[in-house]
């Protein structure tokens, strides 16, 4: 019987009972796949294919072509069937070792297939070599062969030229030679006319970005406080290994300075440091004054263009950037001489990736200094109560604290605008109570600025009939939508649908006019500019903000004083210093508290003790007005006090109590799909299937919540329903999921299903 074709539908036959011994790739399939795949290496790509590379495989029965990272080389005996690898996609890999072990946790610890995750650790634009495609052209001058026999031919402007070049180890661009040789365009016209030098063109790829910004070191010396924790993590950082150091300072106590004294300690061994911020706002701010201290500054965020992205990435790993800057995929920067990883603001929940794998910027960061043995320099105002946790249950983590403000400014004041005896039924009443408006009054009259933050973006975010209290609800989501007056729509944020308002209620035995109740920032920048008509006032939301230029253009006009209000979601009450804002407003600091999640009470503390920080951090007397309808609360209290210790203890005695993190793990399993009785059934047996694993195991001290629709029940035309699985430590938690990964619980049959390994929120 004739052998088949080898590679008649990509595969790789061979005779029965044959055996065999080549180099076999294993191979992390780009897609939801939780299995590697061996492949044999054909002959022509042996020499060619390294780990780390991605290249094209065939899958399925019918050989379909895949993409795919190979994450292992070796000679192997096999004797059943194995397919060839196709083709290399890339001609380089872009994951180290280190990178590879870094991805390969991931995917165990946050349940997502190793191939998914080898991907979010290498931008897209980086694989596409982004930048390198689009080349510029450069002009460059060299000498030709020919000999200058008469040299008093020559003049000075000339003879400088030459000499020039001959002293220049290869070609220089025409711009570089012109200001060495200090002479003119036509004085190089004229030698290129006499066959003394000729002109080639050389398409080179594009620089990666850089900030001409002037060298600037500040005047002023260290507090006492500052001194003491450069003088501390100096020590660490001099001694070397893995460590965690909490760098705990109230708002406006120098933690950059300090941070700025231990990257500088990095650089002098000769090593790299990233600096890690929640928010492209912060980047841009701190890119500024970072390269006023600093050479070789590279930024990664989302705001950068494919190229740009390509190009920062290609120069870290080339050690050119020793100093990157940037949002969550800068934890992932190809650093070759890592020494230093800070993460600025660690609580912020801007650090959890919404999509898989659902890391945690602030975990991978430490895991991946650990991996390394370097330190980790974790900062706030307001730690996440696991990190506060743990600088007292865990040997490597240790606390430093600035409990001062720089020059011993004085914390702002801060009121509370009880607002429980106004009707949320009133649609002319203001948003702004009287006390807040008097201190904006009293902000511009001395010249000053003022932010207002208010956490909901749009105009109006209820609207409803007052008499049969019918609300214009998404018919995809099942939750209200929101007026914006820029678009006189109503708007979902969830599933972007839009419509018309209706003048009168819908329903056909009422027709009462509507009513518009709850503010966003749109109201409140309407009732400013009625109120302060002369004030230049901006808006700063997701609807203002959509590039990363926008932010720099904000922080521009601001630090040049062409605003006298901001009004603002949250991405303006984190981390910004502006030294004229005297005055900072909180409207509707409920919208944070009244949320039914667990770390609602965390959060309100946080946004309150954040924003108000904004105020007075350069000369005394700043001053907050904190409106709400729950000042009683814990939370509120603490946060008027600057008093986030007290604040935690009362926390983390509930979380305890209740059986919640950080005294726990959570893992969330949220399912979807538009047929609920059906959601409904899977949700259950999948839950059985859970619980005998957890029997099976056994699984002491774990759990599970649930199921049980969730807050958000329905987003995007499907049902919700999520399960929590809690276990008392991390090991318990990944046996169960090693368990649900290769001990057979299929996918769930529905049309999303979801695992989020400590999740940040429970909506």
């Amino acid at each position: 019987m004739p052998k088949p074709d080898p590679h008649s539908a990509g595969r790789l036959w061979i005779e029965e009972g044959e055996n065999h011994t080549d180099l076999v790739a294993t191979v992390a399939p780009l897609a939801p796949i939780d299995k590697p795949y061996s492949y044999v290496v054909p002959s022509e790509l042996a020499d060619r294919l390294e780990v780390g590379q991605r290249v094209l495989v065939p899958m399925g029965k019918r050989g379909r072509l895949m993409e795919g990272f190979c994450i292992a080389l070796g000679t192997e005996h096999w004797q059943n069937p194995l397919r060839p690898i196709d083709s290399l996609i890339d001609d380089q890999s872009y994951l180290s070792p280190h990178l590879l072990d870094l991805g390969r946790w991931m995917s165990r610890h946050y349940y997502c297939p190793l191939g998914l995750t080898l991907a979010a650790l290498v931008p897209e634009a980086v694989r596409r070599k982004s930048g390198f495609v689009t080349v510029r052209r450069v002009r460059l001058i060299r000498s030709c062969e020919a000999i200058i026999s008469e040299p008093g031919r020559i003049g000075p402007k000339s003879q400088a030229l030459l000499e020039t070049l001959e002293q220049a180890e290869s070609p220089l661009e025409v711009e570089a030679l012109l200001a060495q040789a200090r002479t003119t365009a036509a004085t190089l016209r004229s030698a290129v006319n006499k066959g003394w030098v000729e002109i080639i063109t050389e398409r080179r790829p594009k620089p990666p970005p850089s900030w001409d910004v002037p060298r600037v070191e500040p005047t002023f010396s260290l507090n006492q406080s500052q001194t003491e924790a450069c003088e501390r993590i100096g020590e660490k950082i001099e001694a070397g290994g893995f460590s965690v150091t909490l760098l705990y300072g109230v708002s406006g106590s120098g933690k950059t300075e300090v941070y700025i004294r231990a990257m500088r300690q990095v650089l002098g061994q000769g090593r790299q440091v990233i600096l890690l911020v929640p928010e492209i706002a912060l980047t841009t701010q701190l890119v500024q004054r970072l390269a006023a201290r600093f050479d070789d500054v590279a930024v990664v965020h989302s705001g950068l263009r494919g190229p740009d992205r390509s190009l920062t990435w290609t120069a870290i790993a080339g050690g050119s950037r020793r100093v990157v800057i940037g949002t969550r995929s800068a934890v992932f920067a190809p650093c070759s001489q890592p020494g230093l990883i800070v993460v600025d603001e660690e609580q912020e929940s801007s650090y959890k990736n919404l999509q898989a794998p659902r890391f945690h910027v602030r975990d991978v960061a430490i895991k991946r200094a650990q991996m390394l043995g370097i330190p980790v320099l974790l900062g706030s105002a307001t730690p996440s109560l696991e990190s506060w946790l743990n600088c007292t249950r865990m040997g490597h983590y240790e606390r430093v604290d600035l409990p001062r403000r720089v020059r011993d400014l004085p914390m702002p004041q801060v009121e509370i605008a009880d607002m429980r005896t106004r009707s949320p039924t009133r649609q002319d009443l203001p948003v702004l109570c009287h006390a807040l408006k008097a201190k904006v009054a009293e902000t511009l009259g001395r010249q000053e600025q003022a932010v207002i933050l208010i956490n909901r973006r749009g105009y109006a975010s209820m609207i409803w009939c007052p008499t049969c209290h019918w609300r214009l609800c998404c018919s995809h989501c099942n939750v209200g939508m929101v007026f914006h007056l820029s678009k006189g729509q109503a708007t979902c944020h969830y599933c972007r649908t839009r419509v018309t308002v209706p003048e009168l209620c819908p329903n056909p035995s009422c027709r009462t006019p509507v009513l518009q109740s709850g503010a966003g920032t749109q109201r409140v920048e309407q009732e400013l500019a009625e109120a302060f008509p002369k004030a230049r006032i901006v808006r700063a939301d997701s609807d203002t903000m959509k590039r990363g230029c926008d932010y720099q253009h904000l922080v521009d006009r601001l630090s040049s004083r062409e605003i006298d209000i901001l009004i603002g979601t949250q991405m303006i009450g984190k981390g910004l210093d502006f030294p004229h804002v005297s005055f900072v407003g909180m409207v509707s600091a409920d919208l944070v508290g009244l949320s039914s999640d667990f770390r609602s009470s965390e959060r309100l503390f946080q946004l309150i003790t954040q924003v108000a920080g904004r105020a007075g951090r350069e000369r005394a007397g700043g001053y907050v007005v904190i409106q709400t309808l729950m000042p009683d609360v814990t939370a509120v209290q603490a946060a008027v006090q600057h008093d986030f210790e007290r604040f935690a203890a009362d926390e983390l005695e509930m979380r305890q109590r209740l059986g919640f993190p950080p005294f726990t793990r959570l893992t969330r399993f949220v399912f979807a799909d538009p047929r609920e009785r059906h959601l409904r059934n899977v949700v259950e047996s999948f839950a059985a299937d859970l619980r005998r694993h957890i029997a099976d195991l056994p699984a002491p001290g774990a759990d599970l919540l649930g199921p049980q629709p969730c807050i958000l029940r329905r987003l995007r035309g499907s049902y919700r329903y999520d399960l929590l699985l809690r276990t008392g430590h991390s090991d318990i938690m990944h046996r169960i999921l090693d368990r649900l990964r290769g001990g057979g619980s299929p996918r769930p049959q529905v049309k999303t299903f979801v695992v989020d390994v400590d999740p940040l929120s429970l909506a």
